[in-house]
């Protein structure tokens, strides 16, 4: 199972965040105490492996803040109840082997007083007493028989088994309902195994090799023959506590009175490593216990164990039906020098590239950050010390993006000027350029500009973009152009080849749009004709045809020529020509409209932002 949505109700400050998304490789990054670890420990409380503790409980509990994780005296009071509810595809394996559909929901819920369960969004029975029959207990189950209408059969023995089994044949004729209902054990089985790796001192080497080795161990557990065994023992050991459990029932009974106390215990293994002794000799010198170590070296140590985890995650995910690993990483960077960090980046990104595997890093680091899609990036906030989410989906707007990429810059404590992934500033000649290009380069490759390392700004012809050009490039920044195709010929124009020279640049420093003259040339007359019939209509009501379009190609100025049109025959015309290519882009819809020389244009940005960034003066600058 592979963890894709994750959401979280009254943990720590994260008191109703719903949606998180979860990629392949998440990061998840914003001030401090916005709720990054809080996000991890939530994780591992929906897979099982911690508990949870009364500080977890969230002062924004959807009852009383202060009341604390106990049972109330106060009858009255509506119990807290704290649920991490995650969505999680399934490998074709895993839908084959578990007969489920192409994702599930699970959740588990700590509920005052109750304690806590681990529950599945499945077909239930309409009636809610029927959901749960094998936890019920003997006079239970009695007792629900009596209200349905169920009676043993002729010959079964007054036991739980045949009162169990009687009453799951009633609830699967009953109807049906979509609700929660306890997670059958294969289900459980198939939940991923979870790596937490602290970046803090306290993540020693030998809590690095338990976690592993344990996770490792787990998955050998769900073998067929393995699980066998387990069973048995289980069993074995549940008829061993079978005498002490009923001493302990009838000492109830008889010091409260009780006419009857149920007491059934459950007996479950579940192994664990639970300890490591671990040495290490470093070249001349006598070996060491590493509990003397320092941060520095504890936390290379980690690394390299980690590191050298990967093949087994690999492993493991391989067969697609052990439930896969969630790997995640708060704070990796700690203690760790520049060269180290970069070990991390690579150590993250090959874990991510398993089959099975999901990475979920916790981090402010700018380098971690940097080395991945924004589109992968959850920027966590907070308002009045509550948590909320803010991410990038396949439906946001350049604008969108624009100001997510804002927000997550002042989170980090830099300026809203400040461009996180900058690594090619591109600029376009006006508004036209800077409001379509980026939505038709997220319908053309699917991910945002800004993702590409590119940084698209409005030069709008003037002399201070230029000299902001000049400046960038004076800093050992890339600078480019996106121009129109006529601008190498053209010296009256704002933008010309002739005028770029002045403040330092060549030709080779701009990337020409139009067929063969400007940006309006490269759509094609069927989409013009589309998106005029649908946003500019002619007077007469007669339908705008593509031969329209085509007479206006040998005319001068295409651009001033159709908006000329338009302006003559559509009382909806446009009153500026540059809102023409903006309303044609929000028109198209698939990747194949965006037009091949637009697109490869696009390439040709892509390919000098991969080799740019920033680089060091050189001794003769």
């Amino acid at each position: 199972m592979r963890l894709v949505e994750l959401s979280v109700i009254n943990f720590r400050s994260l008191g109703d965040v719903q949606g998180i998304p979860i990629h392949k490789q998440t990061i998840l990054t914003g001030h401090n105490d916005c709720g990054k670890t809080a996000t991890l420990d939530a994780i591992a409380f929906l897979l099982g492996e911690r508990p949870l503790a009364d500080s977890d409980i969230s002062q924004f509990a959807e009852s009383e803040p202060a009341r604390a994780a106990l049972p109330s005296d106060d009858d009255a009071a509506e119990p807290i109840a704290v649920t991490v509810e995650g969505r999680f595809d399934l490998s074709d394996a895993e839908k084959k082997a578990l007969g489920l559909a192409s994702s599930i929901q699970v959740r588990r819920r700590h509920v005052e007083g109750e304690g806590v369960s681990l529950e599945w969004l499945a077909q239930v029975p309409q009636n809610p007493a029927l959901r749960n029959i094998s936890s019920l207990k003997v006079p239970e189950l009695r007792s629900l028989a009596s209200d349905v209408g169920v009676k043993l059969r002729e010959g079964q023995p007054n036991v739980k088994a045949s009162w169990t089994e009687v009453l799951e044949e009633h609830a699967a004729s009953a109807p049906t309902v979509a609700g929660w209902a306890q997670a059958p054990e294969h289900v459980v089985s198939a939940l991923p195994q979870l790596l937490y790796f602290r970046g803090d001192a306290a993540e020693t080497p030998d809590t690095v090799v338990r976690s592993i080795l344990t996770a490792k161990l787990r998955e050998y557990t769900l073998r067929e023959e393995t699980r066998q065994k387990i069973t048995d023992l289980e069993t074995d050991f549940s008829g061993l506590l079978k005498d002490d459990a009923a001493r302990l029932q009838k000492l109830v009974e008889e010091r409260c009175g009780f006419d009857s106390f149920s007491l059934e215990p459950t007996v479950q293994f579940r192994p664990t490593v639970s300890s490591v002794s671990m040495t290490a000799a470093a070249p001349g010198q006598r070996a060491v216990s590493l509990a003397a170590a320092g941060a520095g070296r504890s936390r290379r140590i980690s690394l390299a164990l980690w590191e050298a985890s990967q093949q087994l995650l690999s492993e493991a995910a391989e067969d697609g039906v052990t439930g896969g690993v969630i790997i995640a990483y708060d704070e990796p960077d700690t203690h760790l020098d520049y060269e180290h960090q970069r070990r991390i980046m690579d150590m993250i990104k090959v874990s991510a590239s398993a089959a099975q595997s999901t990475v979920i890093v916790a981090t402010h680091s700018l380098n971690l950050i940097d080395g991945v899609d924004i589109q992968d990036i959850v920027h966590l906030n907070s308002r009045d010390g509550r948590a909320y989410v803010q991410s990038l989906g396949a439906e946001d707007t350049d604008e969108d993006t624009r100001r997510f990429l804002s927000n997550m810059a002042v989170s980090l404590g830099f300026r809203n000027s400040v461009l996180l992934h900058e690594r090619c500033f591109v600029g376009v000649e006006g508004p036209t350029e800077y409001a379509a290009l980026p939505a038709l380069f997220k319908l053309a490759f699917g991910y945002p500009i800004q993702s590409a390392g590119i940084a698209l700004w409005d030069c709008g012809g003037n002399d201070g973009a230029l000299n902001f050009a000049k400046f960038l490039k004076k800093h050992k920044r890339t600078v480019i152009f996106l121009v129109d195709g006529d601008s190498i010929r053209d010296k009256e124009k704002e933008f010309s080849l002739n005028r770029l020279e002045k403040y330092g640049f060549a030709e080779k420093d701009c990337l020409f749009l139009g067929d063969p003259n400007e940006l309006e040339d490269v759509f094609s007359d069927d989409q013009w004709a589309d998106t005029m019939n649908a946003e500019w209509p002619r007077k007469d009501e007669q339908q705008w045809t593509p031969k329209d379009v085509a007479d206006l190609r040998s005319s001068g100025k295409f651009s001033k020529s159709l908006h000329s049109l338009l302006y003559q025959h559509s009382e909806q015309a446009p009153r500026k020509k540059e809102s023409m290519v903006v309303e044609l882009a929000q028109r198209l819809r698939q990747p194949s409209d965006v037009p091949p020389a637009l697109v490869k244009s696009f390439n040709d940005a892509i390919r000098v932002a991969s080799e740019a960034g920033l680089r060091h003066w050189s001794e003769d600058e």
